[in-house]
Parts: C-alpha cells; structure tokens; sequence
C-alpha cells in the first residue's frame, strides 16, 4: 500500500464508527495500520476475480483474524460492498479442502527441536520467557497479554487465565519458566497485584516472533503456532482429548479431537495393534 493511502486509511480508522456507535480501540487500530502495510493498492471499482487476484497471496498467508478484519476494513475504506466483501474473505475458506486443513495444522505446529532451538538461541531474557509461557500454558497471546501478578503463583506454578467468553481456566507453566519468571519480574520491579505481568502489546510479540522465525528456523512464526505446538504435543504423548480440551479451554471437543487425529500416539497405537506379520512367517524373518 501507498504512503499516501495508508494515510488516508488511518484518517477512516479514526472517523469510524461500529454498528453500535462505538470507535476502534487504539489497539486495534494499531494493529491494523501494522498489517495493512502489507495489503496490495486497491483501485475502488475492481471486479470480484480482481479483487481475489489481488489478495490472494495475503489471504493465503495470513488467515488470523486481525490479518482478516484488516482485509475488510481496507475494502470497506474504498467503498466495496458488504456482500462482496464476505465474497473475498470467504474466498479461502471456500478454496480449502479437508487434506489443506490437515497441512495448515501441521504448519502451525513446532517440532521439538525446533522450539530447543528458539529457546537456546533467543538471547533476550523477556522473549524467551514469552516463548516458553506461551508454550507452556497453550495460551491465546491476549490472555497472556492480560496477565495481572495476582493471577501467577510464581511458587507452584500456576497460571489463571480469562479465556474466551469470559471463562476461567488454570495452566501452569514448568520449572524453568518459573526461574525466568522470577528472575523478569525482580528486574523489572513488578510488586503490586493488579500491575500487568508483560506490558508488551500482542502486536509487537507477533512481529518480533516474526522475526526470530525467520531469522532462526527459516520460517513463518506467529504466537498462537505456540498454542498448536503444546496441544499437540499433548496428544502425541497419549494425553485424552477431554484433558487437552480443559487445559486448552474449548468449547467444542470437536475442535480437540483435531489434534488428536493428527497425533503420532495414535499413529503408534494403530501400528502396535496390528502387531508384526514379520513374525508370523519365521521364513521372512
């Protein structure tokens, strides 16, 4: 996007109004200013097959939802209509099949090796200790975000985080971590129960992961790939899919039984099961 139209676009960022009178949060706002560097000018009166041309290649790598709402916000800004707004945003979910959701999981999720990596060769104490929350709790990085002193016992461990809807749930975070937490929260002299734990916005976590992504694993890196590497690594350790499903905090254990699908537990277990036919024919040992 043009210098000029960003410009224009934060000046209709501002102005803007939702449906029930209220204003963008600067938040959010922030946010989408920070993503819409990315998106491709627009002319105001481009056609359906256009206008998917044109983003695809974003709609392709970014399906989060700030990423999302940014799309939509830009478009509304030159004037699209609703409908066929919902016409672009609905374009990849339309173009996914069930095989493409399979590989966007796998995508999202970290080996261990790869997240020892992170965390050995991420010098910054406040990052690192991020990660390894992040990892740790499988939470969203808003709840993380929200992190107020009285909701961590640095001494056992556990973490109570405001999930979706409003609905509390308890994590805990491993031994180590609790070191780095310690060791962040005296640096930074964090004493007062309702003073937050990280004070960095989820948007500056997201770039700098971004970063660390690219420069040390040669790939795309986001905050909630965190959340997907611990429940699945969950399930690939045999753990029932109504214990991640708490832990995680879902609503549907449909959306839990993704991860157990995909689990190379399962995987083991259907092998181990159909025993070895090597051994039924001692000619073929």
């Amino acid at each position: 996007m043009k210098p000029e139209t960003l410009q224009k676009f934060e000046d209709y960022l501002h102005s803007f109004e939702r449906k029930n009178g209220k204003k963008l949060g600067e938040r959010t706002k922030y946010g989408v200013l920070t993503l819409a560097k990315f998106l491709e000018e627009t002319p105001h009166n481009a056609s359906l097959t256009a206008l998917k041309k044109i983003h695809s290649s974003y709609i392709k790598q970014r399906s989060y939802p700030l990423a999302v709402y940014t799309l939509w916000m830009y478009l509304s800004f030159l004037g699209y209509e609703e409908n066929k707004i919902k016409e672009i945003i609905a374009f990849k979910r339309n173009s996914h099949s069930a095989t493409t959701d399979d590989e966007k999981l796998a995508a999202s999720v970290l080996n261990k090796k790869e997240l020892f990596y992170l965390v050995d060769h991420i010098e910054n104490k406040r990052d690192n200790l991020i990660i390894r929350f992040l990892y740790d709790t499988a939470a969203r990085v808003s709840e993380m975000a929200n992190l107020k002193l009285k909701d961590i016992d640095a001494d056992t461990g556990e973490v109570h985080v405001l999930g979706k809807g409003k609905k509390p749930r308890t994590v805990f975070i491993q031994e180590t971590t609790i070191k780095l937490l310690k060791e962040y929260l005296q640096e930074k002299n964090i004493q007062a129960p309702n003073e937050l734990v990280f004070t960095i916005k989820p948007m500056s976590i997201w770039y700098n992961l971004k970063r660390y992504g690219k420069d040390l694993l040669g790939r795309d890196l986001h905050p909630h790939m965190f959340r997907h590497t611990r429940l699945q690594h969950m399930a690939d350790e045999g753990v029932d899919s109504f214990a991640i499903k708490s832990y995680a905090g879902h609503s549907d254990i449909a959306t839990t039984q993704i991860y157990v699908k995909n689990s190379k537990f399962q995987r083991k277990l259907a092998f181990n099961k159909a025993g070895n036919i090597w051994l039924d024919d001692p000619k073929r040992i």
